[in-house]
C-alpha cells in the first residue's frame, strides 16, 4: 500500500487489488468523502450505533468524534490487515473502536452489538471506495448485518406479540414443575446414539415413508418430535421418544388435543402453552430458562438453545443427551414443492396464516428455492449452532430433507443413513426424576409481592418527580451542589430506576420488560446526540422524563399483576376448592 496526498490536502491509501491499483477514497476531493460520511450520521440519536466499513488513513476520525455524545458507539471494520495495523494505535476515543474485518467472525461481532433496544437506531456507511474495492467482503458484511438486524427486530416483535400469553403460561406452568424431570437428568445418557429430529417441512411425508420402510432400525435411534409432527408419526405407528413443545399459543394445544394420553415424555419450558402442559398425561421434562436465574432452588437446572423454532430446541436436547449423528427430518426451512408444511402436518389454524415467500436461497441441489425472512433466520441460527458444535464437540449433523441447504449438515438420503449408522446400542427412554423442589404457590406469592413492591416504588418515584417539577429554579445537574435537596431527590429517583432494571426479578415480567425498555427509549428518552449534554444536565427535563417513565412502569406492573392473579385463580384457586 502507498499513502498518497490528495489534491485538497488530505491523504489516501493506494493499494494493489486483483492486479489493479485502487484508491480507497477520492484522491482529488477527499473532503467530500468525509462530508458524505458526516451527512449519513448528522441526525444520530444519543445512543445510536454507527457502523463504518473502512478506515483508510483515519483522517475522518476527529470529524466523526465531534458529532458524537458519550453514549454513542462507533465500530469501524477494516478489511485490510496492513491498514488496520497502521490505524489501530490512532484510535484513542472510548466510544470509537477499530475491528479487523474477518468474514468468519463478523457475525459474532455484529450479534454482540446489535440488540432489541438499538436495532432501529443503526447508521451504516461504507467509506470512500471501500464498497467497490472490497465488494465481496462488503456484501458479506451487509448480509450478516441484515441477519443481526432481523434477529433483534424479531425478538422485540415476539416480546410484544406474546407478552400476555407469556405471563399466563409462566404462572400456570409453575404447577407442573414438582411433577417434572429436569433436563439435567438426560445429560449424556444417549452418548453416541443417533437422534432423529422430526420437523414439519414439506419433506416430512417422504422422510416418514422412509422411516416406515426402516421401522425396525428406528428402535436404535432416539426420535424427538415437535407438537406439529406428532400426529403424522402416530398415524404411521412411529412412537417418538420425546415430544418438545415450546410455542405459547393455543394452536399447539389443538395440534395435540387428540394425543393427550400418549406416554412419550413432553418437554416444556416456562412459556409453553399452559393448557397443553396441564392436560398432557405423559411424563414431563422441564427445560429451564429464566427461573434458574430467579429461584435459588432451581439455579442448577439446565435450559436449551432457543433459536426461534422448536427444531432448535430439539437439536440441542439431542446434543445434551450426547447423540450423534443428529439427523434432520422435514427440516426444509423453505417452500419445497411450493408448500409451507408437509401434507401430514397441516392444521386448520394454518388457513389464517400468511405463508408468503419473499426471498430465495440455495437448496440441497444447488438450485434456487423460495423461502421467507423467518425461515431464513431459523436456518442461519441453526447453521451458527451446528458450526459451533461440529468444531467444539465433534457432533455430526445430517440433513435428509429436500429444502434449503443447511451448512454443516450435508444432505444424505435417509435410507442410506439407516444403512450407514447400524448402531447396536439401545437408546435410553424417559428417566423419571422428580427432584425439583419448589412450591408453586409460594413462587406466585413472591411474584405478586415483587410487583406490589415496585408499584409502591413507582408511586414514590412519581411523587419525587412531581416535587422536582414544582421548583421554579431551572437547576443544572452539572453545577448543582451535592447536598442540594433537589439533587438528593433526583438521586433517589435514579436509585429506583437502577434497582428496577438490575433486579433479577425483572425476568418475571417476560416480554413486557423488553417492550418497556424499547418504548421508553423511543417515546421518552428520544433525544439527538447534539442535545444530549444539555438535556441530561437539565434537572426539570430529566424529572419530566422520569415521571413519564414511572407512569409507564406502573402501568406495566399493574397489568402483569392482573394477569398473574387471573391465571392463579384459574389454575390454582379453582382447583383447590
Amino acid at each position: 500500500m502507498q499513502k498518497v496526498k490528495t489534491l485538497d490536502g488530505y491523504h489516501v491509501f493506494s493499494i494493489e487489488k486483483d492486479d489493479n491499483n485502487c484508491y480507497l477514497a477520492d484522491k482529488e476531493n477527499y473532503k467530500k468523502e468525509i462530508e458524505n460520511l458526516l451527512s449519513s450520521v448528522n441526525d444520530i440519536k444519543f445512543d445510536s450505533l454507527i457502523l463504518i466499513f473502512g478506515i483508510d488513513t483515519g483522517e475522518y476520525l476527529d470529524s466523526v468524534h465531534d458529532v458524537l455524545c458519550e453514549k454513542n458507539k462507533v465500530l469501524i471494520f477494516e478489511p485490510n490487515k496492513d491498514i488496520f495495523n497502521y490505524n489501530k494505535e490512532k484510535i484513542n476515543k472510548d466510544n470509537i473502536h477499530l475491528i479487523f474485518y474477518d468474514k468468519d467472525n463478523i457475525k459474532a461481532n455484529l450479534y454482540k452489538e446489535i440488540n432489541s433496544t438499538n436495532f432501529n437506531n443503526l447508521y451504516v456507511h461504507a467509506f470512500g471506495n471501500y464498497a467497490e474495492v472490497y465488494k465481496y467482503d462488503y456484501e458479506i458484511f451487509i448480509e450478516n448485518l441484515d441477519d443481526a438486524y432481523y434477529t433483534a427486530c424479531s425478538s422485540i416483535s415476539v416480546a410484544n406479540r406474546f407478552k400476555d400469553i407469556f405471563i399466563k403460561n409462566f404462572i400456570a406452568n409453575l404447577k407442573a414443575l414438582k411433577n417434572s424431570t429436569p433436563l439435567n437428568s438426560y445429560e449424556d445418557i444417549n452418548k453416541g446414539i443417533p437422534a432423529i429430529v422430526v420437523s414439519a417441512g414439506p419433506s416430512l411425508d417422504k422422510n416418514i415413508a422412509d422411516m416406515v420402510t426402516h421401522k425396525k432400525e428406528l428402535e436404535r435411534y432416539f426420535i424427538i418430535a415437535g407438537s406439529r409432527t406428532l400426529k403424522a408419526l402416530i398415524k404411521n405407528n412411529i412412537k417418538p421418544d420425546m415430544i418438545v413443545s415450546i410455542d405459547p399459543v393455543d394452536d399447539n394445544y389443538d395440534m395435540m388435543k387428540d394425543y393427550l394420553k400418549e406416554n412419550s415424555p413432553l418437554a416444556f419450558y416456562e412459556y409453553s402453552n399452559r393448557y397443553l402442559v396441564r392436560d398432557y398425561e405423559g411424563e414431563k421434562i422441564y427445560l429451564s430458562t429464566f427461573l434458574s436465574n430467579t429461584i435459588q432452588e432451581l439455579n442448577n437446572l439446565k435450559g436449551t438453545f432457543l433459536g426461534g423454532s422448536v427444531a432448535h430446541t430439539c437439536i440441542d436436547i439431542a446434543n445434551i443427551m450426547g447423540c450423534s449423528p443428529i439427523i434432520l427430518v422435514g427440516q426444509d426451512l423453505a417452500f419445497t414443492y411450493d408448500k409451507h408444511h408437509s401434507e401430514s402436518a397441516i392444521f386448520e389454524s394454518d388457513d389464517t396464516k400468511n405463508y408468503e415467500a419473499s426471498l430465495k436461497v440455495e437448496n440441497i441441489f444447488g438450485e434456487k428455492i423460495r423461502t421467507n425472512i423467518t425461515l431464513n433466520q431459523f436456518r442461519l441460527k441453526m447453521e451458527e449452532y451446528i458450526d459451533f458444535y461440529k468444531t467444539h464437540k465433534q457432533v455430526e449433523f445430517i440433513n435428509v430433507s429436500y429444502g434449503a441447504e443447511i451448512k454443516g449438515a450435508p444432505h444424505k438420503e435417509l435410507c442410506d443413513v439407516f444403512k450407514t449408522y447400524t448402531n447396536n446400542n439401545v437408546n435410553k427412554k424417559c428417566i423419571v426424576d422428580k427432584s425439583i423442589q419448589v412450591d408453586a404457590e409460594t413462587v406466585v406469592s413472591d411474584v405478586i409481592k415483587y410487583l406490589e413492591e415496585y408499584i409502591d416504588k413507582t408511586n414514590n418515584g412519581e411523587a419525587l418527580c412531581n416535587s422536582l417539577l414544582t421548583n421554579e429554579l431551572d437547576k443544572s445537574l452539572v453545577d448543582i451542589d451535592e447536598n442540594d435537596e433537589d439533587f438528593q431527590k433526583f438521586l433517589d429517583v435514579m436509585d429506583i430506576v437502577n434497582d428496577f432494571e438490575s433486579s433479577t426479578e425483572r425476568y418475571y415480567l417476560g416480554g413486557y420488560y423488553n417492550k418497556f425498555l424499547f418504548d421508553v427509549k423511543e417515546e421518552i428518552f428520544n433525544m439527538h446526540a447534539v442535545d444530549y449534554e444539555s438535556l441530561t444536565s437539565n434537572l426539570k427535563y430529566q424529572s419530566k422524563c422520569f415521571l413519564s417513565y414511572f407512569l409507564k412502569m406502573k402501568g406495566l406492573l399493574e397489568k402483569v399483576k392482573s394477569l398473574a392473579l387471573e391465571t392463579f385463580a384459574e389454575f390454582y384457586y379453582a382447583i383447590n376448592q
